[in-house]
């Protein structure tokens, strides 16, 4: 019930994760304004605007032009609703999964910006930065998980750290968004399994992304030089890193 109960709520936050995909890269609030549709500028009913359930019943178009709506609205609500269900499953009934959910609600935004923008904004990552931490140490004070803090910090340096390293190394290989996420990404890593989990979650970005870089540019005709925007495997890989980080760590491990 708890998982249900969760994934609603990430069906409604993933609706408004759609809106913040959009507004946010153009300047625009998400404060405020109703929805509207791109092509003709005819805003969204509120029955119109109904999470999955709507994008159905319309058959994935405007009610008043026709045009089609991109795939990528239900995906990301789903997507969305998914993630908030594993952080309740994961954390049960607390604020840490508070925090996951929301942190995956931050991944889903800026992977759909990064794919269309090649663009991790400070607008959401030093926010995501601070809320994190305020909610991590709440968790810690109350659930009494002082030495997680620690580890929490460790892993934003690793991962942070190590990213930082290969940016200054390679400039033109890795972008400073992604060094800046990474401290994020190696925070909540660190929190929930210390260093073994976020070393499990860097290789996870790194298999994923390089797998899906080579496979982009075989497709793209071999164009080495094509940008590929790494905050999506960096986000994928952080979520495998905190559901399977453990798992993966302990079955490298016992190969010894």
């Amino acid at each position: 019930m708890l998982v249900a109960v969760a994934a609603f709520f990430g069906l409604l936050f993933g609706s408004f994760a759609t809106v913040a995909a959009y507004r946010i890269p153009r300047r625009e609030t998400i404060k405020d304004g109703r929805s509207k549709c791109p092509n003709c500028g005819a805003q969204i009913r509120a029955y119109d605007n109904i999470p999955l359930l709507s994008y159905l019943i319309l058959r994935g178009k405007c009610r008043d032009c026709g045009f089609r709506i991109p795939l990528k609205y239900p995906l990301i609500e789903l997507a969305t609703a998914i993630l908030f269900g594993l952080a309740a499953w994961k954390f049960d009934v607390t604020i840490a999964a508070l925090a996951y959910a929301g942190f995956s609600w931050v991944l889903v935004v800026l992977t759909v910006i990064d794919l269309e923008h090649k663009l991790l904004p400070n607008r959401v990552v030093f926010p995501a930065f601070i809320a994190g931490w305020v909610l991590l140490i709440a968790d810690a004070i109350v659930e009494d998980r002082g030495e997680q803090i620690a580890d929490a910090l460790f892993g934003a340096f690793i991962f942070g750290g190590i990213f930082f390293v290969i940016a200054f190394a390679v400039p033109k290989g890795m972008g400073m968004g992604d060094v800046k996420l990474a401290f994020v990404l190696g925070t909540f890593l660190g929190y929930v399994g210390g260093v073994e989990t976020v070393l499990a979650g860097m290789f996870l970005s790194f298999l994923v992304g390089g797998v899906t870089g080579i496979i982009w540019m075989v497709a793209a005709g071999g164009d080495r030089k094509m940008a590929v925007p790494f905050g999506p495997f960096l986000a994928l890989g952080t979520i495998l890193g905190i559901y399977l980080g453990q798992d993966i760590a302990d079955a490298y491990l016992g190969l010894f």
